[in-house]
């Protein structure tokens, strides 16, 4: 594609008007992008675009010197990256809605193509947070980048353990690049730029704000650059469902972390599984479904009961059950043949020693 094709792509990707499908729809006819944005008024109605519509386009495109715009990208060291670029990620091109352009900062590497999304609920339990470290870091070991929606809770999670691990991670905004949202992610934005491991992207243009409205539309990009989506936690009614949707009817894996009955943000990973999402409780349940090598359970590997010094026996009862997976309090009682009271003290102890963690609802964990 020539430098002067590419402005007519950014103009399309800046007017608001022309969404991705009709865009496609003009370009098939007109061949050119460069076709479309020269063509004339009556043109244009001919063809059946909406009066009020043309209208539009016709006061943005007089408004609108592309030149000015690409300018103002460079100064913000912003990258404009359109669909027919060979570097535009190639698992996004396979929707049916792929962005007209993406507009990114940081840089996508051909290693991105092995991603995976981690989404999941802004109200964080500390459950969510466990799991959630759990699976990114052995994921971003495993060689997938983590892609996310830099919202709070899982989500920045998740591009932190991504990044505290070595890892990349993709970062789509529902906003602006210059609008990061929430503002007080930031430097965690920065951060991913900063130490080249990865991007933050966005098909909205610079000054556009984060609005409800975008958000459907980001979550779409989330789940089209990955091979699955991963839930985390998540309410029965929430955004976290709304891209898990969408990463089905884009024929990707979805994959759901159980949680506890009790909790409302179990409920839409449990819901997920109950429609057709596979159950996951750990990385290898994720690796199978791609055909991928299984790798060691960490904890197991990593930690040898023998080399802990236990106090008694009910420690090494628990510890081995742990060894297998977070448990609740009731489990352990059943599986371990102890009375309810030892355990309670038990894990206790336990805690205090910095060997397990209590991650709410009565649910046991490892500590890493």
């Amino acid at each position: 594609m020539t430098q002067k094709e590419n402005l007519y792509w950014l103009g399309f990707s800046l007017f608001p008007g022309i969404g991705p499908k009709r865009f496609f729809l003009l370009l098939k006819y007109f061949r050119k992008a460069e076709k479309i944005w020269s063509c004339s008024k009556n043109k244009l109605l001919k063809l059946g675009l909406p009066p009020k519509l043309v209208e539009k386009f016709i006061d943005f495109r007089e408004r609108t010197n592309l030149q000015n715009e690409e300018l103002k990208l460079q100064k913000n060291s912003v990258e404009f990256l359109p669909f027919k670029s060979k570097h535009y990620p190639k698992l996004l091109k396979e929707i049916d809605d792929p962005p007209i352009g993406l507009f990114i900062k940081g840089e996508l590497i051909t290693q991105d193509t092995r991603a995976i999304a981690v989404v999941g609920t802004r109200k964080i339990t500390p459950y969510g947070r466990q799991v959630t470290e759990k699976f990114v870091s052995e994921l971003t070991v495993a060689g997938f980048t983590i892609v996310s929606g830099l919202a709070r809770g899982v989500d920045s999670v998740a591009h932190r353990v991504a990044l505290g691990n070595g890892g990349r991670t993709i970062a789509v905004l529902g906003c602006g690049l210059d609008r990061i949202y929430p503002p007080e992610h930031k430097p965690l934005a920065e951060q991913i730029i900063k130490n080249n491991q990865g991007a933050i992207i966005s098909e909205f243009p610079l000054g556009t704000q984060a609005m409800p409205g975008n958000f459907p539309s980001r979550n779409r990009i989330i789940s089209g650059l990955s091979l699955g989506v991963l839930v985390a936690e998540g309410a029965s009614k929430s955004g976290t469902k709304i891209t898990a949707r969408l990463a089905a009817d884009q024929n990707r894996e979805v994959f759901a972390i159980p949680g506890p009955i009790t909790s409302v943000l179990s409920e839409g990973p449990a819901e997920l599984i109950k429609t057709g999402a596979k159950l996951v409780t750990n990385i290898n349940d994720i690796l199978e479904e791609f055909n991928l090598p299984r790798v060691g359970n960490n904890l197991a590997d990593n930690q040898n009961p023998k080399q802990i010094d236990f106090e008694n026996k009910t420690e090494e009862k628990i510890w081995q059950l742990l060894v297998n997976g977070n448990r609740h309090i009731d489990e352990i009682i059943n599986e371990s043949g102890e009375a309810g009271q030892s355990i309670s003290s038990t894990l206790t102890l336990m805690e205090i020693k910095g060997l397990v963690k209590n991650l709410g609802e009565g649910i046991y964990g490892l500590c890493a």
